[in-house]
């Protein structure tokens, strides 16, 4: 039987060929999607589960309970301090990212090559996360100052034919510290939150006399490794402990006013390493996260687009095989079962089923350079196993059994007539069902059309909001640093060209990768009595303002010629707000190691991503070297970029040229939208082209079965507009009924989405009428080709005597 089954349905699909291919193609693109999204998903969601302990490893961070943020940086002695007071603690290291540190090369080498990805590291760490050393030993490798682990890459690049253990690298051109290479490590996979590819020993270094020391300065990120049977909930309780050890007798020490105050308003938490990518939004550290949030609703995205591709199967078979009823019959007649018809009509949308998975596999492989293009991944097909074909094989069956059961069922049930023919009782029924199926089919449609238009409206709103600073015609020239004493010619050789307005030498800049830091403040006189202020503070120089063009409201900016302002200092306008005072301009402010006057205020500008509210800033003069910003005219840019590389060449011939611009650096913080957008897109089109393709195919099938009426219709004198209306108002209903159901569900869940942002577009009615009327266009291009060839047909052929 089952080789007689197959070879009907062979013949079926064979002799209904155009059918056949609409249901394969929607089915595979259906499944395509699936399995691209599944990859993805599981890329996301294996973020940081490939240490071998990575259970009992965590971040420490510090909950500002207050303003409901966490921070993750730490004075230097923190480490030490918790493996020494809490038995629960088996190891504690640091990590500190590298921003100045870019221009490297070989001791024995003079072209100088630009890299990111350097951290300082102590040996503790290394053991934490067991980082897999390909060369070296850990005990050898970071016990002493200057050295340095390289990734198995960057090997590769700088040292392919030597071995690199107890070669020289020499970084930013300083020659005089050169850091010996003591071991290689394997590369971080691409589903790891640290993305280094070198790493510097801590031992040795200190930053100021005292600093190892020292609990008044955050700098490093700490991770621990709990001992097996440690309470981490216990732990986090007791870790306040080390506020009122240290940190307490530290704000007293400096005169902060109601260090009590400050010390209830923390607490200590621990973060699982695996929880870091994806539930950090509240967390500042600079790093590159995704959103669970919209994780979710991809996988939700990728379900319903292979819910449409079944739906549409289902439709389509539904319609197709009620023309079988002859068949149906014959094989009644002649004493088929209900079991045996289920199981023919069973067998043919398991083979279909096979056949959609085969294609939809290499449609998957075809597509993933676009994923990854998208998303910005390095997302790979896994390795084929017995156990995972097996398991495809298995879903393609289960899934040709889920699509095939209902079209079976409903047409074993028809009854046979004195003709032989089954009976069509229920039809109407099976017609409310299909019907139930199309929009089923246009609801996620449209709500797929209303997620891709929001996410739109909101990249455009961060393209286009005022950020309180000029990003466009901005160049950043990144690994100025080796540049070293040659720095400031370079600024002015630049400033003489003639598409340039301004130049600032600055690595805090509103970009991602940038430098921060933040300190608290207090009205100088104050602090003992009024809470101080948290608020960024950034190193720049005098060009910095004009350069960003940030707008000032109060005071003046930096002057170079004035040597009283190496003592001044520009704050923000909420910053102003938050000090109270009626003129700011004169008040004189400190962080209680340093004071400075206010000489200026400015205006608030965005240096985070949009999902932060602006928070307060403040500008000094100083030197932070690893980047520098040009302003430049509009009139040429092209022939403006030659001219600044070429006295880049000039000046550092051996040094590599390496810029952004700060307009596509500040969307960068926000590329998880834009992949967003552009995926959302990809679901949507290809969920209106699985749609649209039921919807051609059941138009075929309507028309088909409606000629012989068409064709009185068209005798007694109904006109093409008439007909073609005719055939039409049945499915455009059935849009506009799953547009009134779509809405409310698109609205809800993009609604949730941009609570997100502090910044955010508006929902307004203009974005679900678009939505609704791309539904409708796209349905009535759909079934209006076939309403018309319909509607001209000849009614004498429809109207001829069988």
């Amino acid at each position: 039987m089952f080789r007689n089954y197959l070879k009907i349905s062979l013949r079926h699909i064979w002799k209904d060929k155009g059918l056949s291919l609409i249901k394969i193609i929607g089915l595979a693109t259906g499944i395509s999607a699936f399995l691209l999204l599944a990859i993805y998903l599981k890329h996301e969601l294996s973020y940081d589960s490939f240490y071998p302990d990575k259970d009992r490893i965590y971040r420490v961070t510090t909950k500002y309970l207050e303003e409901g943020f966490y921070g993750v940086d730490y004075p230097a002695p923190f480490s030490k301090v918790l493996v020494n007071d809490f038995p629960e603690v088996e190891k504690a290291g640091r990590f500190m990212p590298i921003s100045w540190f870019n221009q490297i090369r070989p001791g024995n080498k003079q072209e100088n090559y630009f890299e990111e990805g350097f951290a300082y590291v102590d040996l503790d760490l290394l053991k934490i996360l067991d980082i897999p050393l390909v060369n070296g030993e850990y005990e050898n490798s970071m016990g002493e100052p200057n050295t340095i682990l390289i990734s198995e890459s960057k090997a590769q690049r700088y040292f392919s034919n030597t071995n690199p253990i107890g070669q020289k690298l020499i970084i930013n051109n300083d020659e005089e510290t050169l850091y010996n290479v003591a071991g290689v490590f394997e590369d971080f996979p691409t589903n790891s939150h640290l993305d280094v590819d070198f790493l510097v020993s801590l031992a040795g270094v200190e930053f100021w006399p005292g600093e190892q020391e020292y609990w008044g300065a955050n700098m490093y990120g700490v991770y621990l490794k709990l001992n097996p049977k440690a309470n981490v909930d216990e732990l986090n309780d007791k870790l306040s402990d080390i506020t009122t050890k240290y940190f307490l007798p530290n704000w007293i020490e400096r005169d902060f006013s109601n260090p009590q105050d400050i010390a209830n308003n923390i607490k200590h938490e621990l973060q699982p390493i695996i929880n870091i990518y994806l539930d950090s939004e509240k967390v500042r550290d600079n790093l590159p996260h995704g959103n669970r949030q919209l994780l979710w609703l991809f996988a939700f995205s990728g379900l319903l687009i292979i819910g449409i591709a079944c739906v549409n199967f289902i439709n389509l078979s539904t319609a197709r095989y009620t023309l079988r009823s002859k068949e149906i019959g014959l094989r009644k007649v002649i004493g088929a079962s209900k079991k045996q018809v289920v199981s023919q009509f069973l067998m043919e949308s398991v083979l279909f089923s096979i056949l959609s998975l085969i294609i939809g596999v290499f449609l998957a492989y075809a597509l993933l350079p676009f994923v990854n293009g998208i998303t910005t991944k390095s997302l790979e097909f896994p390795d084929w196993t017995i156990g995972g074909t097996t398991i495809l094989i298995a879903s393609a069956i289960f899934l040709g059994v889920i699509t095939g059961l209902y079209p079976s069922l409903y047409l074993s049930k028809l009854k046979i007539g004195s003709n032989g023919k089954s009976n069509s009782t229920g039809v109407k029924g099976n017609v409310s069902f299909r019907n139930s199926l199309v929009v089923f089919q246009f609801v996620i449609s449209i709500v797929l059309i209303i997620c891709t238009l929001v996410v739109y409206q909101q990249m455009k709103f961060v393209s286009d909001k005022d950020l309180g600073f000029d990003k466009e015609q901005v160049l950043v020239i990144k690994g100025t640093d080796g540049l070293g004493p040659k720095i400031s010619t370079f600024k002015e050789q630049v400033l003489k060209l003639n598409d340039v307005n301004h130049v600032s030498i600055s690595d805090y800049l509103p970009m991602e990768g940038a430098m921060r830091y933040s300190d608290s403040f207090w009205k100088q006189g104050r602090q003992s009595i009024e809470q101080g202020i948290n608020s960024q503070i950034w190193r720049v120089d005098h060009d910095y303002v004009p350069t960003l063009g940030i707008t000032m409201v109060q005071g003046r900016n930096f002057d170079g010629k004035l040597v009283s302002d190496s003592t001044a200092i520009l704050v923000s306008k909420t910053f102003s707000e938050k000090l109270g005072v009626d003129n700011v301009i004169g008040t004189r402010i400190t962080n209680k190691e340093k004071s400075w006057k206010v000489i200026g205020v400015f205006e608030d500008f965005h240096f985070e991503s949009l999902r932060h509210q602006i928070s307060s800033s403040a500008l000094i003069l100083g030197r932070s070297n690893s980047m520098i910003s040009v302003k430049m005219r509009a009139s040429d840019l092209e022939g403006s970029l030659a001219s600044i590389q070429k006295v880049w060449d000039g000046m550092s011939p051996t040094f590599q040229f390496r810029y952004d611009f700060l307009d596509e650096s500040f969307v960068a913080m926000h590329k998880e939208i834009e992949g967003a957008g552009k995926l959302f897109n990809a679901f949507a089109l290809l969920a209106i082209g699985i749609a649209c393709l039921g919807l051609f195919s059941l138009t075929t099938f309507i028309a088909e079965r409606r000629k012989k009426e068409i064709g009185i219709r068209k005798v007694l004198g109904a006109s093409v507009t008439s007909v073609t209306a005719l055939i039409s108002k049945e499915f455009l209903g059935l849009v506009l009924i799953a547009i009134t159901i779509a809405v409310p569900i698109g609205g809800y869940i993009m609604g949730r989405w941009l609570e997100d942002f502090a910044y955010h577009i508006e929902l307004n009615w203009i974005i679900f009428f678009m939505a609704g009327c791309i539904a409708i266009l796209i349905a009535l291009m759909t079934i209006t080709y076939q309403s018309i060839r319909t509607a001209l047909s000849n009614p004498v052929k429809s109207l001829r005597i069988e």
